[in-house]
């Protein structure tokens, strides 16, 4: 990943400086170095080699079934397909007890594919694809018992794509049954549960993708069932997002305060805090997505009623669980700088996003958006995260470009604008770089 690679050479850097400094000797530097350059990628290289070739022996066995469908009989066709799952899945155990986790993955994941197909092809028999929603829930459920119980990785993708297919069909916006929202979330729950328990990247995307999904659909079937105008609704969407971010950028960093400050000193499980920071970096880029989104359709959202949005259930709900975790982050962080950056970005971003139903003047919200965007970059470049730095340069091109090709005014006042800008950044970066010299003359003395 691009990520890792800036890592790495971050990290060679600051071991230079580090021997220099005597803070680590020369040999435990070249030890580093050698543990890093031994753990590229090259070690995964056979299990993704491996992982295609159960894929398309899982394509073959699928097409051959298919082509022979009439030959077949029905019997033959459910029992070897029984057969297949079963006797995979007793691999998969024999493998899992004798530490072979990857083979274990692998097995797993040929016998979801298996299962996967068979219910596409024994489905016909039942009518299935009429009703796809309701296969992408069996799926859904086959795979998820199959990667808690093995531990797959493999096979929590498949259900987490199932899942997502099923909540984007399982009935039309607005006639959603309670049963099916409360399903929909218990099924979240097992989903994003499984890469706290058995940490992988791909799979703690998946679950933040369905997270986002269901939230949507909540939004969706809200602004429906309440018979919403396009006003209504489009401001339910940038309030309701804008408040999850809020909560996805906070909920790791309260966490790791309540871990600094708590007197019992919580056990900080590996996968949960993989999986919170995960989170934390979508809802930076949600962020920084909505800023630009703010402040491009600003006009869009001049005629929608803040407080009306607001009072519904989706959006309130978040916002307010936002505005407490903010809170609650200047609080537990009052003998700390740091994390008020993080806690004052989310808090300016919604702000922002509110601002257009509140004071549509561009000019406000031009400033707003770009000083939440600049923002952004400070926070990810004192925290030393590539990623929320990349969200923030990226939404500030994004308005830079945008605001080429407007006019703020007139001409005049699109050059003053650029010129004032230009000047509070300068004078940020002189009264940042005279803070960290007094930091830096403080710790020397």
């Amino acid at each position: 990943m691009m990520f890792d690679t800036l890592y790495k050479r971050r990290l060679k850097q600051d071991l230079n400086d580090w021997v220099e400094k005597g803070l680590v000797s020369s040999q435990n530097a070249g030890q580093i170095l050698t543990e890093l350059e031994a753990s590229d990628g090259r070690s995964r290289l056979p299990m993704v080699l491996a992982g295609i070739g159960i894929v398309c022996v899982a394509l073959a066995l699928a097409a051959f079934i298919a082509a022979n469908w009439d030959g077949i009989p029905r019997m033959a066709k459910l029992t070897g397909i029984a057969v297949l799952v079963v006797g995979t899945h007793m691999l998969a155990a024999w493998a899992a007890k004798s530490g072979r986790k990857g083979v274990c993955d692998l097995a797993t994941a040929f016998a979801t594919l298996v299962f996967v197909g068979g219910m596409a092809l024994v489905g016909q028999i039942f009518h299935l694809p009429s009703d796809w929603a309701g296969g992408s829930f069996l799926v859904c459920l086959g795979a998820l018992a199959a990667s808690w119980m093995t531990g797959s990785r493999a096979s929590l993708l498949v259900a987490a794509t199932a899942a997502i297919l099923w909540q984007v069909g399982r009935s039309e916006i607005g006639e959603a049954a309670v049963s099916e929202s409360l399903i929909g979330l218990a099924l979240l729950v097992a989903i994003v549960l499984h890469p706290v328990a058995f940490p992988l990247r791909v799979s703690r995307w998946a679950a933040t993708l369905l997270a986002l999904t269901t939230y949507g659909r909540w939004l969706a079937d809200t602004a429906e069932t309440l018979g919403a105008n396009d006003d209504l609704s489009l401001a339910m969407a940038a309030l309701g997002f804008a408040g999850l971010a809020g909560l996805l950028i906070q909920t790791a960093a309260i966490s790791d305060l309540f871990v600094k400050w708590s007197s019992d000193y919580p056990d900080r499980g590996h996968g949960r805090w993989l999986m919170l920071h995960s989170l934390q970096d979508t809802g930076f880029a949600i962020l920084a997505a909505l800023l630009v989104l703010t402040l491009v359709g600003s006009s869009e959202l001049e005629d929608s009623r803040l407080a009306e949005a607001v009072m519904l259930a989706p959006v309130g709900a978040i916002i307010l669980l936002s505005l407490v975790m903010t809170a609650a982050g200047f609080l537990l962080s009052f003998k700390t700088a740091k994390p008020r950056w993080l806690f004052g970005t989310a808090l300016a971003g919604l702000v922002t996003v509110a601002t257009p139903m509140l004071l549509p003047n561009i000019i406000v919200i031009s400033g707003l958006s770009l000083g939440t965007l600049i923002l952004m970059c400070m926070t990810g470049t004192i925290y030393n995260n590539a990623f929320w730095t990349l969200c923030g340069y990226g939404g500030l091109t994004a308005a830079f470009l945008w605001l080429l090709q407007v006019t703020i005014g007139s001409l005049l006042g699109q050059s003053l604008f650029f010129l004032v800008a230009g000047i509070v950044l300068l004078g940020m970066a002189f009264a940042a770089t005279r803070f960290l010299r007094r930091q830096q003359g403080g710790a020397k003395a």
